[in-house]
């Protein structure tokens, strides 16, 4: 009896490792799965409010020509409020990176609030120099849109 009940304990703790799992479905699955492959990253980085809406900075990365280069966008997301989802409100492009004629390869983003307005930092290498140049931008972003853009000195990469 006890040799039955131990078998019958290792067929039943196969039968576990062995069965696939089900787990329960992700909500947003097929939302992330139908994000465009030249979306390298997503960032949320300090809130906004304007009048009576209020919501989130999202800072998105996109690849340029398969890799080749890079663009810098920030949105603004609104909150979600009583029976109204979440929206994009507005989209800001940086032309002083995101020109496909003289190309910025991102290296890394980072983003942080700073009051009422959010910067970013890029780490970025640019496709016309000739040795492996790191340039350090600083894009600060104000709540209505404004912007500024600053190099704050580029370096020689490791070789």
């Amino acid at each position: 009896m006890v040799k039955r009940h131990a078998r019958l304990f290792a067929l039943a703790c196969l039968a576990v490792t062995v069965l696939p799992s089900h787990a329960a479905g992700s909500w947003m699955r097929a939302q992330v799965e139908a994000l465009p492959v030249f979306v390298r990253q997503v960032l949320p980085c300090g809130q906004w409010q304007e009048a009576d809406r209020q919501g989130t900075y999202r800072v998105v990365e996109a690849n340029v020509h398969e890799g080749a280069g890079s663009e810098l966008y920030v949105q603004w997301v609104t909150d979600p409020l009583q029976g109204e989802a979440s929206r994009t409100t507005k989209t800001l492009a940086f032309p002083e990176l995101n020109d496909d004629h003289r190309q910025y390869r991102f290296d890394s983003l980072q983003c942080r609030s700073r009051g009422a307005a959010i910067e970013i930092t890029v780490k970025a290498r640019y496709e016309h120099d000739e040795d492996d140049r790191l340039h350090t931008f600083t894009v600060r972003v104000e709540p209505g849109g404004s912007y500024r853009v600053t190099e704050t000195g580029a370096r020689r990469g490791r070789k």
